[in-house]
């Protein structure tokens, strides 16, 4: 079902309108995320379903797995999914308060008929996939379980995607929604797409098709687990657990540990396409085997034992993008040096430049998500989890409680989620200006990633920590999240083009909020912290970058009484002038400052 959307459309958080795709195996895997149908395609999705469809409905998205050799495939799309709902209205359920509802209603609207075609308003649908309609690609019962053990080994994922097909709040009654979530691995593949249905003081509903694929092998098996439970009998499991139980009934994973099977199927793909998979599967090693071989004789370099020198690198800075603690450095006086013999990967940054997009994005998105999560901590908090013991700010926006960083502790900014996300879009801007320097054919796909994994968490966090239920809602904050990035963006870059005053104040509207009481000598430093992060992340190689090496080290926290003094000919970093150092005869630096200065510098990379 295709959507009308314009050029100018906003797709945020997704890939490429053509998807995501990866060949491993003999298998391609493609992912697709648009945004939600607009009203011509809802019109047409609904007069061939003959159901009224979800309140967001996301019928353009589509997870796809396909064996290149036989044609066999396996799709999830939402107007089928759909299609497997009850159009009949005899498994229709009824909220909490239907039985007074009922008899108001009639009541007051005696001998008027029911015009309404009835439905399964809940959504709930069986759908396994949709695979050609061809008996030899059919599936058939088996008794082989997919092998847990299998996939609980820490193998390296190559590629990972959440795809969401619709979604419906019930009348605000509770929620709805059909996802897919697919993972990768060298030697294997698990798919699951899952319906999770709560609603309140009434029943929850999960529904979960697993898609297993074992490559070499060339097996596949599909589960099916349907589990059901009351509302009532959930809520008093949930709250012997002394956690959050608003967050914890939110929360599929969890709720599916507690709720009752009440269905499982698990299938094969017909037995006879399961013999010519596996002989397909020969014949395709056979004939990709020579140029393998012929490959191999000129192998990727392993890397030497001699280090890697990153000239021109300043050695003492107080707020230094150092090298991260699994990398054995070597410090000298006006070097940084990283020996890269103990690392495993040494040698992959360097062929990563010349190899197929295809292979890159796989390295990208674990060596982004290293990096976001460097981001993402700089201005880490937490929230009570009793909800009625939370702070909140004159405006209403709920404050939570700080943890013991430089942003919070020397530069008292308030903990919410707007200072963490603010200060986070800060840390993915520095690192997605030095991605662009990896050339226009790699930095997109870089930059993409430490996006997706910034929003990604954002969600989380507004659905996990601050309680949002409502799917509509977190939609339209993540947009609007989305906005003020696009602008934070193009105010760091004009900064860091146009002069230090420039971006003092873009970080003062991002992270101050514009606010006019805003204590300028913070501001200068952060200021500098960002000058200078851009100045290290410059000097580091691309191999460096490429391989997650690096990290954020904030400033001393020297208090914003004590300021350091105007930089000197001898100090190897700037700091910031005090308020008294108008003239030559300034005092110098209290003695704290002036001992916490010998006693951490020079500051070290590790």
């Amino acid at each position: 079902m295709a959507g009308d959307g314009s050029p100018n459309d906003i797709h945020f958080p997704s890939p490429a309108d053509a998807g995501s795709s990866i060949a491993v195996g003999g298998f391609r895997i493609t992912t697709r995320k648009l945004p939600i149908l607009k009203a011509g395609p809802i019109e047409s999705m609904t007069a061939s379903l003959g159901i009224t469809p979800p309140e967001m409905i996301f019928g353009d998205n589509r997870v796809s797995i396909e064996h290149q050799s036989s044609g066999w495939r396996v799709e999830f799309n939402a107007h089928d999914a759909l299609d497997r709902v009850d159009k009949t209205g005899s498994a229709m359920l009824k909220v909490a308060y239907s039985k007074e509802w009922q008899k108001n209603r009639e009541k007051v609207h005696e001998g008027i008929k029911e015009v309404v075609k009835p439905f399964d308003w809940s959504y709930t649908t069986d759908y396994k996939g949709t695979v050609p309609k061809d008996a030899a690609y059919e599936f058939e019962p088996s008794a082989k379980a997919i092998p847990l053990e299998l996939l609980k080994r820490p193998d390296p994922i190559l590629f990972f995607d959440e795809v969401m097909l619709y979604e419906d709040e019930l009348a605000d009654n509770g929620i709805a929604m059909y996802s897919c979530k697919i993972r990768v691995m060298p030697e294997r593949l698990l798919l699951l797409c899952r319906f999770f249905m709560r609603l309140d003081n009434v029943l929850f509903r999960i529904r979960d098709t697993r898609i297993y694929v074992e490559f070499k092998a060339g097996e596949i098996i599909r589960e099916y687990v349907a589990r059901e439970e009351s509302f009532d009998v959930v809520k008093q499991k949930l709250a012997i657990t002394r956690e959050d139980v608003p967050a914890l009934m939110r929360d599929a994973n969890k709720l599916s540990e507690l709720l009752p099977v009440t269905d499982r199927t698990i299938e094969i793909p017909y037995h006879g396409f399961q013999k010519r998979l596996l002989a397909m599967q020969s014949l395709a090693e056979a004939a990709i085997s020579p140029s393998v071989a012929k490959k191999t004789k000129n192998p990727i370099p392993r890397p030497s034992s001699t280090q890697t020198k990153i000239p021109n690198a300043p050695t003492k800075s107080s707020d230094k993008l150092a090298a991260s603690p699994s990398a054995s450095t070597t410090p000298s006086s006006n070097d940084i040096y990283t020996d890269q013999s103990t690392s495993p990967t040494a040698g992959i940054a360097k062929s990563l430049r010349h190899v197929g997009s295809v292979t890159e994005t796989y390295a990208a998105f674990g060596v982004t998500e290293q990096l976001y999560h460097d981001c993402g901590s700089q201005a880490e908090y937490t929230m009570p989890k009793d909800v009625e013991a939370r702070k909140k700010t004159s405006t209403g926006v709920e404050i939570g409680e700080p943890s013991d960083t430089w942003w919070y502790k020397t530069l008292n900014l308030t903990p919410t989620f707007n200072t963490w996300a603010q200060i986070t879009m800060l840390h993915v801007w520095l690192l997605s200006a030095r991605f662009r320097c990896l050339g226009a054919s790699h930095a997109p796909t870089w930059q993409q990633h430490l996006l997706d994994h910034f929003f990604h968490d954002a969600e989380e966090r507004m659905m996990v920590r601050h309680g949002m239920v409502s799917r509509m809602t977190v939609s339209r904050y993540l947009k609007d999240l989305h906005q003020q990035y696009r602008g934070a963006v193009v105010g760091y870059d004009e900064g860091l083009c146009r002069g230090d005053a420039v971006l003092a104040a873009a970080l003062w509207r991002n992270v101050w909020g514009a606010d006019p009481n805003v204590d300028v000598r913070s501001l200068a430093g952060v200021t500098a912290y960002v000058r200078r992060s851009v100045a290290e992340l410059d000097a580091a190689s691309d191999e460096h970058v490429m391989m997650g090496k690096v990290r954020f080290v904030p400033p001393l926290p020297l208090g914003p009484l004590e300021i350091e003094q105007p930089l000197r000919e001898e100090d190897e970093s700037p700091s910031l002038p005090s308020s008294s150092s108008s003239s030559s005869s300034s005092p110098p630096a209290t003695a704290a400052a002036a001992e916490q200065r010998e006693v951490n510098a020079p500051l070290q990379t590790v």
